[in-house]
């Protein structure tokens, strides 16, 4: 069994977890390919906020993903208080075992990701689009932070990234 097997195998585990009314994001159902895909992008993100947050609850974790249409190029976040740190997270999680070793996140990829208009408090994106309601759930949870100020963002990207400087990164 390859890495990427195993990998696929600990997020269906983590499909299996999702609570019935999670049920149209959690597809569980590997022949239905596209939603069964995106449940699999989805509990990505829940076995990053598992392992490095010890946040052990479904529910607790799917509070934190924002992945959707809409969704500014952020697909998730996590508030670390204790640190004083905000993470914002960008998953590109790849459907095929070549893909996921190889397939690069692209430039434009990333500049989809609308970080300074949503902490600028922004309802929708350039276009005129509203973000979906989880992006607004984020943008609520970072003002109820008294002292936000002390805080520092970290963008974790879920993808190969090759070639690209800090610079550009930044």
């Amino acid at each position: 069994m390859t890495r990427y097997e195993i990998l696929r195998n600990i997020l269906a585990g983590i499909i299996d977890e999702a609570p019935a009314k999670f049920s149209k994001l959690y597809e569980k159902d590997p022949n239905k390919v596209e939603q069964y895909n995106n449940s699999l992008s989805r509990a990505f993100l829940h076995l990053f906020l598992k392992v490095r947050f010890d946040l052990l609850d479904f529910e607790e974790r799917e509070y934190f993903v924002t992945d959707g249409g809409n969704d500014g190029g952020i697909d998730g976040y996590y508030i670390d208080r204790e640190h004083k740190l905000i993470y914002l997270f960008q998953s590109k999680f790849r459907a095929n075992e070549n893909n996921f070793h190889d397939k690069e996140i692209t430039m434009k990829e990333m500049l989809a990701m609308d970080i300074q208009r949503i902490l600028d408090g922004e309802k929708q994106d350039e276009n005129g689009i509203d973000y979906r309601g989880k992006i607004y759930q984020l943008q609520r949870d970072i003002n109820e932070i008294d002292d936000v100020p002390r805080y520092t963002y970290k963008v974790v990207i879920f993808a190969n990234l090759k070639g690209v400087s800090d610079s550009e990164l930044k």
